[in-house]
């Protein structure tokens, strides 16, 4: 059995799958170029990051209010996957037509992002913390985007990317949403991201990939290295955002329970969900393989919904 399973998590997923220098504030990006348009709707681009080009898909709402700088979401695929089969996942384009924001998908080179554990910083061979503040310039030039509104949200290694950002990017980033996935052990270790920083995290208990108490990523492909568990994610962020150590909890349907920690301020905002039962799958979305290899989804709640009411919350503070 646990070789079929292996063989077929090998198949589609490479998976979910560092010294922190402080962040120093960065000047604001340029404007667009007075007379260039860039098309509505979704168009592929690149960008040059230390000699090789990485490539994002970039969707702007055929509505979009060109008048005014909007927020940008950046969501980042799991390992394994592409800009593509993420938003399929999570549908942000059409909440981005809604609501009117931005969003950018990027692609991971050899489908991996370099999150801060060896083995997917080795499968990957790129350094995306430079790709994302590339990514962020470029953006600015092709669109008005409010350097006060930009987030991060990302599944299994795209999340463990996420966290990595939380703690080297937070100086361009108003905050992050993560589902399936919280940093590498070394990461996590030595972060210092040198503000509060509003961080909601999405996890389900049963998640056979990426455990929901930490230790060994993905146990039945021999190991992708070790991330931090959910509790302790949460702990090192309370001390961080320097809010009380209790949470307010509240429950959502029969498997859901929230954490929620407050401050004086919305930047020290903490949002934890814990899905009893839940697999390696974002909630309400698409059963994308078989539960026999991640689990059950969980639809007492749409992830995407949740994530962008609490980002669109928050405001870098300049």
């Amino acid at each position: 059995m646990k070789k079929a399973i292996a063989i077929g998590l090998a198949g589609v997923l490479l998976l979910a799958g560092v010294a922190v220098a402080r962040n120093r504030l960065a000047p604001p990006p340029p404007l667009p170029s007075p007379g260039v348009t860039t098309p509505s709707g979704t168009t592929t681009y690149s960008v040059n990051v230390n000699g090789t080009n990485r490539t994002y898909n970039l969707h702007i709402p055929p509505n979009l209010d060109r008048s005014q700088a909007a927020p940008l979401l950046v969501e980042l695929h799991g390992g394994g996957g592409n800009a593509s089969g993420m938003e399929k996942l999570t549908g942000f384009f059409d909440l981005a037509d809604r609501d009117g924001f931005v969003v950018a998908a990027p692609n991971a080179l050899n489908k991996a992002w370099s999150d801060g554990r060896e083995t997917t910083d080795t499968q990957s061979g790129g350094d995306d913390v430079a790709f994302m503040r590339a990514l962020l310039d470029q953006v600015a030039t092709q669109v008005a985007i409010d350097p006060a509104r930009i987030y991060f949200t990302g599944m299994s290694n795209g999340a463990i990317m996420s966290g990595r950002l939380a703690c080297e990017l937070s100086d361009r980033i108003a905050a992050f949403a993560q589902v399936a996935g919280t940093a590498s052990v070394s990461v996590a270790g030595s972060c210092d991201p040198g503000r509060a920083v509003p961080i909601l995290e999405i996890h389900g208990t049963a998640d056979p990939l990426v455990p929901y108490d930490g230790g060994t990523v993905a146990p039945i492909l021999g190991g992708r290295g070790d991330v931090v568990g959910v509790d302790a994610w949460a702990s090192f962020w309370v001390a961080n955002n320097q809010v009380s150590e209790t949470p307010a909890t509240t429950s959502l349907g029969s498997d859901t329970t929230i954490r929620t920690w407050k401050g004086s301020s919305p930047q020290q905002d903490l949002v934890f969900y814990r899905i009893d039962g839940a697999g390696h799958t974002w909630p309400d979305g698409n059963q994308y393989l078989p539960r026999l290899i991640i689990g059950s989804t969980s639809h007492s709640f749409d992830a995407t919904e949740v994530i962008w009411q609490f980002l669109s919350e928050h405001r870098l503070a300049r």
